[in-house]
């Protein structure tokens, strides 16, 4: 701090009137950092990429490990690498979706590492190209009751398990013969969230289609079951949610449900009602 030209000359001994900070000095820049670094070839793209501190920070670290190791050691999950070379289990997730992994940058392959994909509950019921995912396990019992005798289109039901769905999605990969993962979910926030994020998985690891059960959907709507207590979603943030139902009649009531903060759970569809009118089958 420096003293200002004006004192106050009641103060004995006169002290200054005001005071001005002195600038800070600036911070080490994620450029200067890189610059200190000795890279290896296969990260030389770091000092001609535009990257946080926090990103140079870990990716000095990377290159640690290519030095002392990368060459030899033996190919483990990614949590497990990301432990032993960031010193954090999941600090390799948060750089997943970064411009630090693109081709020629980072990859899974130069860490020697891959993603496991927790297994989907999954039975197999027919022939046909459909995976049907279901959110509750309640009603994947109804369902897969109702299929058992005649599945339409269906291959196979899976129980979704809640969020777990949006790892689980990867597993699809590894089932014979569905083109298109059809989802059924509860009409709430958390249930949208869901398929939205593994359609979007789905999509870059280059798996048939999550999209809605439409009929099952419009289904639940049409229910009499409304359920209090969820927070009231606005707008904004109920459209990013209702996109993934394409449909923009279902949009625009599913919507309406966000936002009045309520809940339609999938049980209002009960076996019972799956039974008696199988029209939602052959949508699928």
């Amino acid at each position: 701090m420096t003293p200002s030209k004006k004192q106050d000359i009641h103060a004995r001994p006169h002290l200054p009137a005001r005071l001005a900070l002195a600038p800070k000095a600036p911070s080490e820049s994620a450029a200067a950092l890189a610059r200190t670094v000795a890279w290896r070839p296969e990260l030389a793209w770091v000092l001609r990429t535009r990257l946080t501190l926090g990103q140079v920070a870990q990716l000095r670290q990377v290159n640690n490990w290519l030095r002392d190791r990368g060459h030899d050691a033996d190919v483990i999950p990614l949590r497990e690498r990301s432990l032993e070379v960031l010193g954090h289990e999941k600090a390799l997730d948060g750089l997943l979706t970064t411009n630090v992994f693109a081709p020629e940058r980072l990859s899974l392959t130069l860490l020697r590492t891959f993603r496991t994909h927790p297994p989907l509950p999954v039975v197999r019921i027919g022939d046909g190209p459909v995976l049907l995912v279901v959110e509750n396990d309640d009603t994947f019992h109804s369902i897969r009751t109702v299929l058992a005798t005649d599945p339409g289109p269906v291959g196979h039901v899976a129980w979704g398990a809640g969020g777990a769905f949006e790892a689980s999605v990867r597993s699809a990969g590894d089932l014979p013969g569905p083109e298109r993962v059809r989802y059924f979910g509860d009409l709430v926030a958390a249930g949208l969230r869901i398929p939205r994020n593994a359609a979007g998985t789905a999509a870059r690891e280059r798996l048939p289609p999550v999209t809605p059960a439409l009929d099952l959907y419009r289904a639940l709507l049409d229910s009499d079951i409304r359920q209090g207590g969820q927070p009231p979603l606005a707008p904004e943030q109920s459209e990013a949610l209702v996109g993934w139902l394409e449909d923009a009649r279902l949009m625009l009531d599913a919507a309406g449900v966000l936002r009045s903060g309520i809940r339609v759970p999938q049980e209002a569809l009960t076996l019972t009602f799956l039974a008696r009118d199988r029209y939602w089958v052959d949508a699928l």
